[in-house]
């Protein structure tokens, strides 16, 4: 990765250099030769200035001293060399100098006919010229430099490349590893920040990608060891159902089918939810809090009336959870569980708005219960009937689905009875 960086920074530079350099290339070399022209037009004034009507007469002419390369040659009206390094005649190039304008021209060199007037009488021509190996020597000078400066911008860009593709392959490297760690199932591997927004913004998306798998793995890895937990009563309920018909007579084993039946389809319903909550689906989906209590009285009115225990439940109207259907049902079924199999008396359920919360209780006349509980291992109360017996109560599955809704689980004391009560969040109005 580092070569193809340093690769597109080298590409990008020398694609911009070409682009600018090729055109800035001829401009030097027009303003190359317009320069010099315009010093020999300059120094064949200087020596027009020199050149009086009397030269024909045979006055001598001082022509001015030029640099080496540099000729100057007069001619007279004719076209006929008069003085000054030049040919025998003057150039046809050069012969719209005797009209009285100043004419360049020339091939292997670079020409200037300057013309000498006398009242409206061209009198001469002064010829400067210089050959052309002068301007193209100061041409490919520049260029070469040109060219250097272009070299030294392509150094500096692939130094500078070098050194942004280390700053990027590193966290890019750090990122490949902590992915790989993932994939290897270590979920407490975590990306550091590198400065680069671009590469924390994707390092703080696998951080909580890791974060929600850990949730995922651990949540899966609870109910693999809870399930038994969750199916234990439909399945107690539907043995119970099938060996009290078949120890009655025929019409008493067809009632004991349907029972049967019902809770077959209980039992489905639950798998469902074990299933829904293992994957962590449907956490985001609401849900009116009278369906679920719909769903506790169909399913717990009968268990507990056959024990002679009644359920009472009461709600305030209206009420709507922010949280997965599924794993509330199945909360409240461990509570309701945990309450038939360790509690006496009525079991009630009660529903109420606790600030931006909905609380639900649930409460069984059981065994007295210390306010001064040992601390479980993550830090919340237990219930002293959790460790005589914790395989069949579930409690601490029933406190994970609530925290990972939202929520939390609580135990208190109202009176003599024992109250559980899971505070999920509500949904705005």
């Amino acid at each position: 990765m580092r070569a193809r960086i340093v690769a597109a920074a080298l590409s990008a530079v020398v694609l911009a250099v070409t682009v600018f350099g090729l055109p800035l290339a001829i401009l030097v070399q027009r303003m190359v030769v317009a320069d010099e022209r315009g010093e020999l037009e300059r120094l064949a004034l200087g020596a027009a200035v020199e050149v009086s009507p009397s030269y024909r007469s045979g006055d001598p002419i001082e022509l001015p001293d030029t640099e080496p390369g540099v000729d100057l040659a007069v001619y007279d009206p004719q076209g006929a060399h008069v003085t000054g390094p030049g040919p025998e005649r003057l150039d046809d190039a050069l012969r719209g100098a005797l009209d009285g304008t100043v004419v360049e021209g020339g091939d292997s060199s670079l020409d200037v006919a300057v013309p000498v007037s006398s009242g409206e009488r061209v009198i001469a021509v002064v010829r400067a010229s210089s050959p052309s190996s002068v301007v193209d020597h100061r041409v490919w000078l520049l260029w070469a430099a040109m060219v250097g400066m272009g070299l030294v911008a392509a150094g500096a860009a692939w130094m500078l490349a070098r050194r942004q593709s280390l700053l990027l392959v590193r966290p890019l490297t750090a990122l490949e590893n902590v992915s790989r760690e993932l994939g290897d199932g270590n979920f407490g591997a975590r990306a550091e920040m590198s400065g680069v927004p671009e590469i924390d913004d994707a390092g703080a998306a696998l951080n909580r990608t890791a974060e929600r798998l850990a949730a995922l793995i651990a949540r899966q890895r609870s109910f693999t060891s809870d399930a038994s937990h969750q199916l234990r009563t439909p399945l107690t309920r539907l043995r119970l159902e099938l060996e009290d018909g078949l120890s009655g007579d025929r019409g008493r084993l067809e009632e004991a089918a349907r029972e049967a039946l019902a809770s077959a389809d209980a039992l489905s319903v639950t798998i469902d939810d074990v299933l829904e909550v293992a994957r962590g689906e449907g956490s985001s989906v609401s849900f009116e809090v009278d369906t679920l209590l719909t769903t506790v009285r169909d399913s717990w009115h009968g268990t507990l009336a056959a024990a002679d225990r009644p359920l009472r439940i009461t709600s305030e109207p209206g009420l709507r959870v922010a949280a997965s259907l599924a794993a509330t049902r199945q909360i409240l079924h461990t509570l309701l569980d945990n309450a038939y199999w360790h509690g006496r008396g009525v079991v009630e359920v009660r529903c109420r708005v606790v600030g931006g919360a909905v609380a639900i209780d649930v409460l069984d006349e059981g065994g007295p219960v210390s306010l001064t509980l040992p601390k479980a291992a993550d830090g919340e109360e237990a219930d002293p009937r959790l460790a005589a017996d914790p395989g069949a109560l579930g409690l601490r599955l029933a406190r994970s689905l609530a925290e990972a809704e939202g929520g939390r689980l609580g135990l208190t004391r109202e009176g003599a009875r024992t109250r559980f009560t899971v505070f999920l969040p509500a949904e705005p109005a």
